[in-house]
């Protein structure tokens, strides 16, 4: 994947309008960017890096020199050496998507998750559009580091890009089981042991994101057959279930929380199931389970005050729940819904007409970014 990713990257840079230079004071920068890039092509690498660093020095600002230094550096696997010149250029440029993917994927081999995954992060907000190979890239490293920090949902989104796609390699495929098991590991991390389970997990979430419905019924079947007593698996089978039996995805909630009583997600989706149905009554235990269980869940939180909200329990008690949700995931556009909702409910008019203003904000800004990236797709080639 990495020599895969190389190549790309090479045609990103020669595809990149990078202005020429404005004649340095110093003739010596002309030759050595001259000498750098001759030997870069000539495949001399270590002359090259060796002549970029001395052209950098004399122009700091020269951007095509830090991407090539950069470049240079990680196909020798220096991590550190390219990190330090992505930085430089995401400082020169702080606009350029690659540069700020590739210093996230030099931090991601240093070791320093946190800071790959902000860079990451940033690579891929700023749009990776040139290349769907580095794009892809880029996504596969952000969901490993949201699964190992725990925000299983956010990597879970990001990989259903790859099984819609019908870009099921078998990293893919690992990184969704890994997801769908909310296990914080990245990839080398999983056990020996857990291998087979990951990867049978991942198969089926591949074909159930994919919206092969049969082979996903019978993937979870197996599944149950297989790990009779395995978390999450339960609940997996039940969100499956959920839009097509409802019935029977409660069923496989009610197993999971026999297995996991305090599996957070399960007691958020029954308490939601309920609060649909507007069976208030039922889904108030879980709700409140959920908020028992993680006080930092705004899922919790929310549910819990839609429940005390909608059916008039206790309005003022179900507020303060979507308060909190609101303050721990402010950008819910649901949360700010039901927030103008219980407003309105408790005659504070201007409060319901802010939040009612953040959520056609945040929906708008939703539908945007939806748009965009259905725009996007329909650009990329079919799988073949």
């Amino acid at each position: 994947m990495k020599l895969f990713l190389l190549l790309c990257l090479s045609a990103v840079l020669s595809a990149r309008q990078v202005k020429p230079p404005a004649p340095p004071a110093q003739s010596t920068f002309d030759r050595l960017a001259k000498q750098a890039e001759d030997a870069g092509r000539a495949n001399r690498v270590d002359d090259a890096i060796r002549l970029y660093t001395q052209a950098l020095r004399i122009k700091p600002s020269w951007e095509e020199g830090w991407w090539n230094l950069g470049m240079l550096n990680y196909q020798l696997d220096r991590y550190v050496e390219g990190r330090d010149a992505f930085r430089h250029l995401t400082v020169t440029n702080p606009n350029v998507a690659v540069a700020w993917a590739m210093l996230g994927l030099c931090e991601f081999e240093t070791k320093q998750y946190l800071e790959s995954l902000r860079h990451l992060q940033r690579g891929n907000t700023l749009g990776l559009g040139q290349s769907e190979q580095i794009s892809d890239v880029t996504t596969y490293h952000l969901a490993m580091l949201l699964t190992r920090y725990e925000r299983y949902e956010e990597a879970m989104k990001l990989l259903v890009e790859f099984s819609q796609h019908g870009k099921d390699l078998p990293d893919y495929v690992q990184a969704m089981g890994i997801a769908g098991l909310r296990k914080p590991l990245l990839p080398a991390e999983v056990p020996p042991a857990d291998h087979e389970l990951v990867m049978d997990v991942g198969r089926a979430m591949f074909d159930a994101t994919a919206l092969r419905m049969s082979e996903a019924q019978n993937e979870f079947k197996r599944l149950l057959d297989k790990y009779p007593k395995q978390s999450n698996i339960h609940y997996l089978f039940g969100t499956f279930l959920l839009y097509s039996d409802a019935d029977q995805a409660l069923e496989q909630f009610k197993a999971e929380l026999a297995i996991t009583p305090n599996h957070v997600p399960t007691l958020v989706t029954m308490a939601g199931e309920y609060a649909q149905r507007q069976d208030y009554k039922t889904g108030l235990p879980y709700a409140e389970r959920a908020v028992e269980a993680s006080r930092d869940s705004f899922a919790a939180h929310a549910v819990l005050g839609r429940i005390l909200m909608e059916s008039n329990m206790n309005l003022q008690q179900g507020i303060k729940e979507l308060e909190m949700a609101g303050r721990l995931e402010p950008g819910s556009p649901q949360v700010h819904f039901f927030l103008a909702t219980a407003y309105r409910k408790a005659g504070r008019k201007e409060d319901a007409t802010r939040e009612r203003a953040e959520f056609l904000k945040l929906r708008k800004s939703y539908d945007e970014n939806a748009a965009a990236s259905e725009t996007r797709d329909r650009g990329k080639p079919e799988p073949k």
